[in-house]
């Protein structure tokens, strides 16, 4: 994991880290809103980085705030908008910088081993 703060989510959360602070962010939460169990069930956890403060968007959480993971966690290119998501192991397994698709982003989390065993000890 890149910064203290976010090495406390090792082992018990996935992250995913969007760094905008645009309309795309909107769009991108907008994708997101209606699938809050899904999330919960996948135990992730919506971070938005911007360039003076992050914090946690979803699930509604207030008081958690990073001043330096958008310098630590630098994007690829200059954009305004890049999304990562930070696996439970807290290495990054996906980056992209357009929108990501929920059913995108849960087949890949679907298909990783530690969420097959996670379904597996569920059923």
């Amino acid at each position: 994991m890149t910064t203290q703060s976010l090495s406390e989510y090792k082992w018990k959360n996935r992250l995913i880290v969007v760094f905008s602070d645009s309309e795309k962010l909107e769009k991108q939460l907008y994708e997101f809103k209606n699938e809050a169990k899904a999330f919960q069930e996948r135990k992730l956890i919506v971070i938005q980085a911007a360039p003076k403060t992050s914090r946690i968007l979803m699930p509604e959480m207030s008081g958690w705030q990073d001043s330096n993971l958008y310098q630590e966690m630098k994007l690829e290119k200059k954009t305004d908008f890049e999304i990562i998501l930070v696996g439970l192991d807290g290495e990054v397994k996906l980056r992209q910088q357009k929108l990501l698709e929920t059913k995108k982003l849960f087949d890949f989390i679907d298909s990783m081993p530690m969420r097959q065993s996670e379904i597996q000890k569920h059923n």
